[in-house]
This record gives C-alpha cells, structure tokens and sequence, in this order.
C-alpha cells in the first residue's frame, strides 16, 4: 500500500514537472515570436519615418515655390512632363521603330 502510494505521488510529480516544462517551452517561444515581430515593426517604422520625412521636404519645397509665386519655367515642365502638353503649332515625333 505504501509502495503504490508512493508511485502515485511519483507519477503526479512527473506530471506537474512535465506540465511545467512545456509552460516554460511555450512562454519561450512566444517571446522569441514577440522580439521578431517587434523587429519587424520597427523597421517598418524607420521605414515609415523616412517616407515622412522625404514627404515633408516635398511639401516643403512645393510652399516655398508656391509662395514665389508662379513660376512659367516650372508650369510648362510639369505641362510636358507629365501632361504631355505641347503647343498648338509644335510638331511632335514619336519613334516607334523600338530602338
């Protein structure tokens, strides 16, 4: 009797240790889990921060060219570049040979 008592309480502590073990083996690899996706977020942010900041000498500049005033050399740039505007007697060529 007293020897299977014994092996009862043997085979209880096993159990609860086994129980604890594989708390702490999860606990471990929930945090690795955690510091990598906290890497990934902070280089998104640096990510982002710079994207703000590159954003922010854009505006910067565009007030500084808006408070001058208007500017024909930048209108008729922008008209070209990016419009695709010419002016009504200009000829334009376009090469579709491909090279």
């Amino acid at each position: 009797m007293v020897k299977k008592k014994s092996i009862q309480k043997n085979r209880k502590s096993f159990v609860f240790r086994l129980c604890i073990f594989a708390f702490v083996v999860y606990a471990a690899v929930m945090l690795v889990d955690m510091q990598v996706t906290l890497a990934d977020r902070n280089q998104e942010l640096e990510q982002l921060a710079l994207s703000y900041e590159t954003q922010r000498l854009e505006n910067k500049e565009l007030e500084r060219r808006l408070a001058a005033g208007v500017d024909d050399d930048y209108i008729e740039r922008i008209a070209r570049d990016e419009l695709d505007y010419v002016y009504p007697d200009e000829r334009v060529y376009i090469d579709i040979s491909g090279s």
